[in-house]
Formats: C-alpha cells, structure tokens, sequence
C-alpha cells in the first residue's frame, strides 16, 4: 500500500503564547481548573465543529476550489476506515475553530465601518456638500484606520478571538491579573492554601499561577516583537506553516482524482436515465430499465468505493469493486446500515434543488449538504473498517440475504431521484449533479 501524508490535526502555537509542559511532564491542577479547561475545550470543538461545515459549504459553491470540499468528505471516510474511531471523523477541528475566530472577528470589526460608509453613500446622493456628508466621510477615514490597525493587530499576535476585542477583555484581564499576583504573594499564599486546600490541593497554585502580560496583552505582545525584532518574520512564517499545515494541495488532488472516478462509474448509468426522460416511446423504456439496472449495483458500491480509494491513496482503488465486495460480504449488516443512512439523508436534499438562487448564496444551501454528508460519509468509514478487519469472516447464509437488502435500498433511492427530474431547476440533467457521490452542492454543472 502506498504510503502518503495526511493532514494532522496540531496547528502550531502562535508566536509568544505558552508551548505548556513538555512531554513527560505533569502539572497537577485543581479540579475547578480543570472544569474551566473542559467547558473551554468543548466550546473550542463546538466552534471549530461549525467552522468546518461554513468553510466546507463556502468552498463547495466556489468552481474549482469545490474540490477540496468533497476531498475533505472522502477523507473523513478514509480516515475512519483506516481504523480511527468515531472522534477521527472531525478532521481539522482544532485549526477550524482557529480560522473560525479570525474570520468572525474581522467580520465584527467590518461592521462599524460597513455601517459609516453606507451612511456616507447615502448623504453623498442626498447632498454632496453638505457638513453631515463631509462629518460622515471624515468618520469613515478615521475607522478605516482605526479598523485596520485593530485587525492587523490581532492577526499579528495570533489571531486568538479575544485579540480582536481586546480593549473589552482587558479591564477583566488585568483584574485577574492582579487578583493572582495577589494571591501569589508571600503573606497571604499561607492564607489562600489552608483556606482553599479543602475545595483542591492544587487550587492556591491554580490562582496563583500567573503569566506575563506577554502572553495574553496584545499592546504587550506587539511591544515584545518589535523589541526583539521578529513582528514581521513572526507574523510571515505563522501564517505560511499554518496554511502549509492545513494541507489543501492534498485535499483538493484526493476530491479531484476521487470526483473523476466517480464520474466514470455513474456516467453511463446516469446518461441512460436521461435519455428515458426525452422521449416517450420504447427506446426511452429500453433506457430508463438499462440506466437502473446499471445503476442498483453501482450505487450499492459507490460509496464504499469511495472509502476504499480514501483509505488507499491510489486512484486505481475506485476501480476495484470485487474487493470491495469481499468487505462488504464480511461485514453485510454494517454495510447495509451505511448505504441506507447515506441514501435516506441524501433524498431531502433534492428539495433543495428546486429553484436555482444566487451564486453568491450557494454557500448557504451548501451548508445543508455538507451537514447531511458528513455522518454518511462517517457511517460509511465504520461499515468499512468493521468489514477490513483481519479474520473478520462471515458465513454465507447470513452474507447473502442481507447484501440482497441493498438491492431495493438502492433501487429505491434511484426510482426517487428519477422523478426528482419534475421539481429540480435543471431537470433531467439535474441527475449529474449527483450530490450523493459527487460535489456536496446543489449546483455546481
């Protein structure tokens, strides 16, 4: 099997901020600590949860850079199917929630300005010489500066959310601050240690951990990079490793090999289908009992087609089905399970499809179609894996009639999206838009 690189999930570390104990280190913590750093931890997955499915549906209505969206799909397949557990599917969380921030935070800073600048447009229509034109044009030179020395501020020292905001922390900051150096001075840490040794034994040196206004005050950061010369090659090299480490050229050749395969194998089928839709006479009969004919089987393997070519890394993989069918024998049930979970989250999606709207608005629709896809694509990963594993063997008469099942499923799905030719804005060839196997957007042709 071909070895290649998979994007991991550690981003590095802003400069300035704490690297934290070395391997082999422990620091024991109070178990209020430890609370505060779940809830943190859990709202930073949640966040970067929902990043990834707006970066997602965002790249999937953009031409080309689509495929790193359906990349990003086939990987999370891949992942899962290469044995990693159901947390694995959540690919780049970590890093999502850090571009999350940073997008969200130059957005909060853009509207006060967006707002002067449409009441600057509007005085301009009203009265171009008026006082009121000429306050609202001064005001909006004065955010546009105040604006961009904020954002590149932020994004400079890390691009942390609070960053963005910090003038508001900061008041809370430096309370804390100066509460924990009070707490760590030598008159009263006695004090705090008895009084607090009943909640946790590690409670006092919790409060009293304290850290450098460098780490966390952005004037202090700023000013600490500009004394040691490095404001610039910091920022430069933070974002190139970062952007390096999110790995785009890897996802966008996997959704691109992936997409052409995939094409290959439903092009025939597909064509078919749409030949019985433009006529009625028997010639569209002949085509459309053709077309799902093709179909059943190939919409039964597809996807775990597609697992296997993530898993692999090699192209050749999406042309493998007898193998494929060997894992699915092993692991039938699983399989089974996987495809109808696929195919059923996949069917309300055509509703979607029911009237084209603005390119500039795919991206929210995409968000649907992103959301539906992903836990197929996890279900489709673990059928995998549970039918890959080694000695995994399964008996015949059980085999048989439950890989029977995927034959109506799959039937079912195509009958379904046949007629979806009547409510879907490009008709018949709506149906090569196949958002099941292909890009997770509405339209894309």
């Amino acid at each position: 099997m071909a070895r290649h690189s998979h994007p991991s999930d550690n981003w590095p570390t802003p400069p300035g901020q704490p690297t934290g104990p070395r391997r082999g280190e422990t620091t024991p913590r109070s178990w209020p600590f430890l609370l505060m750093d779940r809830i943190c931890w859990l709202v930073s997955r949640c966040f970067g949860l929902l990043s990834i499915i707006f970066l997602t549906a965002t790249a999937a209505s953009i031409p080309i850079v689509q495929f790193i969206s359906l990349g990003y799909l086939l990987e999370v397949s891949g992942r899962v199917a290469r044995g990693g557990n159901y947390s694995s599917a959540f690919i780049g969380v970590q890093k999502a929630s850090h571009v999350g921030g940073v997008l969200l935070g130059t957005w909060l800073l853009l509207l006060p300005l967006r707002f002067v600048t449409l009441l600057w447009n509007e005085a301009i229509l009203i009265d171009p010489l008026s006082l009121q034109t000429q306050w609202a044009r001064g005001l909006q030179i004065g955010l546009i500066v105040l604006t961009t020395a904020q954002v590149s501020a932020a994004w400079i020292c890390g691009g942390k959310f609070r960053y963005f905001f910090w003038q508001l922390v900061a008041p809370f900051s430096f309370a804390v601050w100066a509460l924990r150096k009070l707490a760590h001075a030598q008159p009263i840490r006695p004090l705090l240690s008895a009084s607090a040794h009943w909640i946790s034994p590690h409670l006092a040196n919790d409060i009293g951990n304290v850290s450098p206004a460098s780490d966390w005050f952005v004037p202090a950061i700023l000013l600490a990079k500009i004394r040691n010369g490095t404001i610039y090659t910091d920022a430069r090299d933070g974002l190139w490793n970062f952007v390096a480490s999110l790995n785009l050229k890897y996802y966008l050749q996997l959704g691109f090999k992936g997409f052409a395969g995939t094409f290959i194998w439903l092009l025939v089928p597909t064509l078919l289908l749409v030949r019985a839709t433009a006529n009625d006479d028997a010639t569209a009969v002949v085509s459309a009992i053709l077309g799902a004919g093709l179909a059943v089987p190939v919409f039964a393997l597809l996807p775990f087609l597609q697992a296997h070519y993530a898993k692999e890394g090699q192209w050749k993989s999406l042309f493998q089905p007898i193998q494929v069918a060997k894992i699915f024998w092993r692991a039938p049930l699983a399989h089974t399970i996987a495809l109808l979970v696929t195919l059923v989250l996949a069917l309300p999606l055509f509703l979607l499809k029911i009237e084209e709207i603005p390119a500039e608005l795919l991206w929210t629709l995409s968000l649907v179609f992103v959301t539906f896809s992903w836990p197929a694509r996890t279900a489709i990963g673990l059928a995998y894996r549970r039918g890959n594993r080694e000695g995994k063997e399964s008996r015949w008469w059980i085999s048989i009639p439950i890989m029977l099942m995927a034959i109506p499923i799959s039937f079912a799905f195509i009958f379904s999206m046949f007629f979806t030719r009547y409510i879907t804005w490009n008709g018949a060839w709506s149906l090569l838009e196949n958002h099941v196997f292909l890009l997770p957007a509405p339209f894309w042709l």
